[in-house]
C-alpha cells in the first residue's frame, strides 16, 4: 500500500500587508522528500504524524513536497500556482497511489482562490480520480468549507488548544485512510456550520466554553460506529465566506447519524454563544495589574500582535504603554531587522539609541527610541524537542539582538518573524523569562504551552492590530450574514438548517 504526503499549510490573516509570497514559503519553508523527513520525522507536526503511519501500520508513506510559512497576509497568485503546481506534478510523476494525506491548514486563502484548501483537495481529488480515498488533516482554526469535505474522504482536526496534537491527528487521520483502502470502513462525513464566530480569547481549550465543546467531540466520537468528529474554532482573521465554526463527524456507513452527530455538537456549541464573545483588559489595565502582583512573572498576552494569527511581530503598544506609566522589567521580543543591524554594527557592549518596532504600519503602535546596552548577539536558531504549538521543533528567528535598556526593559531583537510558543527562543539567546516580573507574549492562546508553567498569572491584552479581539474593526466583505455576534440576532434552527453530507 503506497500513501503519498504533501501540502501546503497556510494561516493567511487577510487583513495583513506582508503577501505570502514565493519567497516566503522559500525562506526555509518548502521540503522535498527526504528534507522533509529530516525536517519533521522527530517533531510533533501534522506530518510527522502522516510519516510515522508507515511502521504504524505496514504501508509506504512516500513524503512529496511540504510548504509552509507563518500566519501572514493573502498567497500571492503566482506563490500558489508554483507551490500547487508542484504538488501535482510530484503526485503525478511518483503514482500511482493507494491513498492520499493532505498536511494542510485550513484557513489558507490565496489571491485567486478564497478557499484555497478546498481548491488543492479537488485538484487532488481530480488527479488521483475518485475512488483513492483522501485524508487531510487540519489545524482548529481551520474555517472549513463544504469543498473540502466533499473532495476528501476523511478529514481530522485538532482537539486542542494551543495545539499539542497534531501528530496524534495526523496518525488517526492516516489508520482511517488505510482503514478504508482496505475495505474496513466507509467514511460518510457531515459538516455542520452554524451562524457562529467564537473570539480569538475564547479559544483556550483548557477551559470554558471551549473545554465544554471538546468534550462533546470526545461523547460524539463514542456513538456507536463514530469514526471521528471534529470542532473547528475557525479563523476570524480570514475574510472568506466559510469564516467561523464548524463541526464534522464521520461515521461508519450511516449518513443520517453523521448528520446527527455534526448537528448536536453544532447545538451545544450554539447554546454556549454568549460565552464565546470577548472582553479583556486594555494594555494599561493589564499593566497596572501586572505591577501590582507580589511576584512575577505576570505574562500579558498581547492579542492584537499575535504572531501565530498573522500580525505584525513589532508592536510596541504594550512597550509604550509601560514607559508612559513608568514600569519597568518588560521582556518582549520584536521583529525589527533595521534594529538588530544596527546592534550588530555596534558590537556586544556598545551603548546605542535607536527606534525599535513599529515599522510594519501603524496599527501596531510607533517605533519607540531606547538606549542600552547590546547584551548579546546570536544567529537566533533554537530547537525545542517538547510539545509546542503545531508540534514545530526546528525554529529560526534570523540574527537575533538582546538589548538592555537604561529603563529595564529586555528587548529581543529578531530578524524574522517567530511566535513565542517556546522557551527555547529566550534561552538560545541568554535571556531567563522565569527570572522577569513582567514578559509580553506575542499571542492569544499558541505561548500557553511554553509560559503557563513559569507564569504566576497570565492576562490577556486587548491591543489593537491585525489580530486584534475587536472584531468590530475589521472591515468584512465575504462572510457569511447573519453571523453572531455580528449580528446579535442571529438565529440557528438544526431542524431547518442544511448539514453538507459527503458519502463514500
Amino acid at each position: 500500500m503506497r500513501l503519498a504526503t504533501l501540502g501546503l499549510s497556510h494561516e493567511t490573516n487577510t487583513f495583513s500587508r506582508v503577501p505570502a509570497d514565493y519567497e516566503q514559503f522559500a525562506r526555509g519553508g518548502i521540503a522535498r522528500g527526504d528534507e522533509i523527513v529530516r525536517e519533521y520525522r522527530d517533531s510533533n507536526a501534522t506530518m510527522a504524524g502522516f510519516l510515522e503511519a508507515a511502521d504504524r501500520f505496514g504501508v509506504v508513506v512516500v513524503p512529496l513536497l511540504m510548504a509552509r510559512t507563518g500566519p501572514i497576509g493573502t498567497i500571492t497568485r503566482d506563490a500558489f500556482d508554483r507551490i500547487v503546481g508542484e504538488m501535482l506534478q510530484l503526485l503525478t510523476e511518483q503514482g500511482p497511489w493507494d491513498g492520499v494525506l493532505l498536511a494542510q491548514h485550513g484557513a489558507a486563502v490565496s489571491e485567486a482562490y478564497p478557499d484555497a484548501d478546498g481548491e488543492i483537495a479537488a485538484r487532488v481529488r481530480a488527479l488521483v480520480g475518485p475512488d483513492v480515498p483522501v485524508g487531510m488533516a487540519i489545524d482548529m482554526h481551520a474555517n472549513i468549507s463544504p469543498r473540502m469535505i466533499e473532495q476528501t474522504t476523511v478529514t481530522v482536526v485538532y482537539r486542542t488548544n494551543p495545539h499539542l496534537d497534531p501528530r496524534e491527528r495526523a496518525l488517526e487521520c492516516a489508520e482511517l485512510v488505510v482503514r478504508t483502502i482496505e475495505g474496513a470502513i466507509r467514511p460518510i462525513q457531515a459538516l455542520e456550520t452554524p451562524p457562529l464566530v467564537i473570539n480569538i480569547v475564547k479559544q483556550f481549550t483548557g477551559e470554558e466554553p471551549m473545554l465544554g465543546v471538546v468534550r462533546d467531540v470526545e461523547a460524539a466520537i463514542g456513538r456507536p460506529g463514530m469514526l471521528s468528529a471534529s470542532a473547528a474554532e475557525g479563523y476570524p482573521y480570514a475574510d472568506v465566506a466559510e469564516m467561523g465554526m464548524a463541526f464534522l463527524a464521520v461515521h461508519d456507513g450511516d449518513a443520517g447519524a453523521a448528520r446527527d452527530a455534526a448537528r448536536w455538537l453544532a447545538r451545544r456549541a450554539w447554546e454556549r454563544r454568549a460565552q464565546m464573545v470577548g472582553d479583556i483588559p486594555s494594555p494599561e489595565e493589564a499593566l497596572r495589574r501586572a505591577a501590582a502582583a507580589t511576584r512575577g512573572p505576570v505574562v500579558l498576552m498581547d492579542v492584537g500582535d499575535n504572531i501565530g494569527g498573522g500580525s505584525s511581530a513589532d508592536s510596541t503598544v504594550i512597550l509604550e504603554a509601560a514607559r508612559r506609566l513608568g514600569i519597568r522589567g518588560l521582556l518582549q521580543t520584536l521583529y525589527d531587522p533595521e534594529a538588530v543591524r544596527a546592534c550588530v554594527a555596534a558590537g556586544v557592549g556598545a551603548v546605542v539609541t535607536l527606534a525599535v518596532g513599529g515599522k510594519t504600519d501603524e496599527m501596531h503602535g510607533r517605533p519607540v527610541v531606547v538606549s542600552g546596552r547590546v547584551r548579546t548577539i546570536s544567529d537566533g536558531q533554537f530547537e525545542d524537542p517538547t510539545p509546542t504549538h503545531g508540534g514545530f521543533r526546528y525554529f529560526d528567528g534570523g540574527t537575533t539582538v538582546v538589548l538592555e535598556t537604561t529603563d529595564e526593559h529586555t528587548l529581543v531583537l529578531e530578524s524574522r518573524r517567530v511566535g513565542n510558543t517556546s522557551l527555547e527562543q529566550m534561552y538560545s539567546a541568554g535571556v531567563r523569562p522565569e527570572r522577569k516580573r513582567i514578559v509580553v507574549a506575542k499571542g492569544v492562546v499558541s505561548p500557553r504551552a511554553a509560559y503557563a508553567p513559569i507564569a504566576t498569572e497570565i492576562i490577556l491584552v486587548n491591543t489593537p492590530g491585525v489580530t486584534t479581539a475587536d472584531l468590530s474593526f475589521f472591515n468584512y466583505r465575504r462572510r457569511r450574514r447573519p453571523l453572531y455576534p455580528f449580528e446579535a440576532d442571529a438565529t440557528y434552527d438544526p431542524a431547518s438548517y442544511t448539514t453538507y453530507t459527503r458519502k463514500p
